[in-house]
């Protein structure tokens, strides 16, 4: 027997009380993984945009960046 039938077998045997907190955890995992998903999607956006902007305006040299700070 599959996960998903295991928890729909044990959803039968429980109280409404007990079915409401499961469909809020339920609820609150997937948003949960939803936000995960959205923050990898804006750094990869980000990470594109960095690599973007290196390409059209190259890099500086480590010694070049330190004698612009100093």
């Amino acid at each position: 027997m599959d996960i998903k039938h295991q928890i729909i077998e044990e959803l039968e045997d429980v109280s409404s009380d007990v079915l409401t907190e499961v469909l809020d955890f339920l609820q609150f995992l997937k948003l949960k993984q939803d936000q995960s998903r959205l923050e990898e999607l804006k750094d990869i956006a980000e990470s594109k945009e960095i690599l973007a902007n290196l390409e059209s305006e190259g890099t500086v040299s480590w010694s070049t960046l330190q004698a612009e700070i100093n």
